[in-house]
């Protein structure tokens, strides 16, 4: 039984965390409010989490990904056409859209923390996929590829700041990798 509470109050904690992150991000937000919307003391908070930090990186935990790892392991997956991601990169779009709140504060809403880059990261993994995915092409333009990939991480996280329904959010997510892939030209 004590452990069924202990899940519970864990589980309190990193919903409330979460909503206080994706509202104030993590420099505007206080474990006071996580603990008065988790309608717990504060106290309880540091018997979970050490700090703010540790309670920030467990709510980020389900999109942080190692880029390099899901795109070499996609790399050979394509079977020749560009026209979608494969199998391993869409499940992991899927994740991120079940996961979108998560993804916001890590893209945009994690300043003077460990993951303030993450999204000029996110940025040159995917130009390093593409430069590894053009490289049978004589020539390609490396700002023209930077473009269409800023362009396409913002309109990524458009998706997940407007799409709240999963079904519409896939179906737009698709387009617009469509529009980009077949647009770079691959």
């Amino acid at each position: 039984m004590a452990q069924v509470l202990k899940d519970d109050i864990r589980d309190k904690i990193l919903q409330s965390a979460l909503e206080e992150f994706y509202m104030h991000g993590f420099t505007g937000t206080v474990m006071r409010d996580i603990a008065r919307q988790a309608r717990i003391p504060t106290g309880l908070i540091y018997s979970y989490y050490a700090g703010k930090e540790a309670l920030f990186e467990e709510v980020l935990r389900p999109v942080r990904y190692d880029w390099k790892t899901v795109f070499r392991e996609g790399a050979g997956q394509h079977g020749g056409k560009f026209d979608r991601l494969n199998e391993r990169e869409m499940d992991c779009i899927r994740n991120l859209l079940a996961h979108r709140k998560e993804f916001i504060i890590l893209m945009d809403k994690s300043a003077d923390t460990k993951f303030s880059d993450e999204k000029e990261k996110f940025i040159r993994e995917i130009e390093q996929h593409l430069k590894y995915l053009m490289k049978h092409k004589e020539r390609y333009d490396e700002t023209y590829i930077h473009i269409i990939v800023d362009n396409f991480v913002e309109g990524l996280l458009q998706v997940m700041y407007h799409c709240t329904n999963k079904e519409h959010a896939l179906f737009t997510m698709e387009k617009l990798i469509k529009m980009y892939l077949y647009g770079i030209g691959l």
